[in-house]
């Protein structure tokens, strides 16, 4: 059921979480992955040099923290160094320490758990066949904007509950060009895709991202799937456009 008429963009600016996919698809899926597979990340890695960085960053961290299990030297083994570092990891998911040395630890082992078929990414239904319609169809460019990593995020789109859906999206932009609560940042947005504001759709279901892009001069819609995220807007959010889907969305040519 279309809901709600746009002008028809030249490009499409969208979110990742709770846009594409669910917000939980972090707590509820990718952070479990690094407890669960942590020990069989490193015996099907051990040699290869991320996991080497791996352990070392995870030995230096550990060293530094006084009740930390420590990782063993070299010298010590694979199999004593593999255990020292699933305890020192253990120990810090149990604990909810972060430090570099985790964070890069869990990008490292989620694609490497894409690359090995055991992570897929749940991609919202709508979305999938929207964007592939919009794409395909329509023509309008795609491009995702990210709180996250952009390489990450490229990783986590080319195995989804739809397939690689990379090979629809023309570009991946993360935080490194600003928050997305910045006007500005929307404006660097805009000169890297060569298009002007008014021809750019961002779609995303935070109130505060769209308040950011609209001062930028995108067009912007919200994305809000449960009611309980429709009271949580201010006044000035609940005058924006809103769909609860992305096929809810009708575009016109004026």
């Amino acid at each position: 059921m279309v809901l709600l008429q746009v002008r028809k963009p030249h490009a499409i600016l969208f979110d990742m979480s709770g846009t594409v996919t669910k917000s939980s698809f972090i707590d509820k899926v990718l952070m479990p992955y690094i407890r669960e597979y942590c020990r069989t990340y490193f015996e099907e890695n051990f040699d290869k040099k991320a996991a080497q960085i791996d352990i070392n960053g995870l030995r230096s961290e550990a060293s530094q923290d006084g009740d930390a299990p420590k990782i063993p030297a070299d010298s010590a083994g694979m199999t004593n160094i593999i255990n020292g570092t699933v305890a020192y990891v253990t120990h810090c998911l149990d604990m909810h320490k972060e430090n570099k040395a985790i964070n890069l630890l869990r990008f490292h082992m989620w694609f490497d758990g894409f690359r090995r078929e055991r992570l897929e990414t749940p991609v919202y239904s709508d979305v999938a066949i929207q964007i592939q319609k919009w794409r395909t169809e329509d023509n309008i460019k795609l491009f995702v904007f990210s709180n996250g990593w952009a390489e990450a995020t490229k990783r986590f789109l080319s195995r989804t509950t739809h397939g690689d859906l990379n090979l629809l999206i023309d570009g991946h932009f993360d935080t490194s060009l600003g928050s997305l609560n910045d006007a500005n940042t929307f404006t660097q947005v805009l000169k890297k895709i060569n298009e002007p504001a008014q021809e750019v759709l961002f779609l995303t279901k935070n109130a505060d991202e769209g308040r950011a892009a609209n001062q930028a001069g995108l067009i912007v819609v919200l994305v809000l799937t449960h009611r309980r995220n429709i009271d949580k807007l201010d006044s000035i959010a609940k005058r924006m456009p809103r769909v609860r889907s992305f096929n809810e969305i009708e575009f016109v040519v004026e």
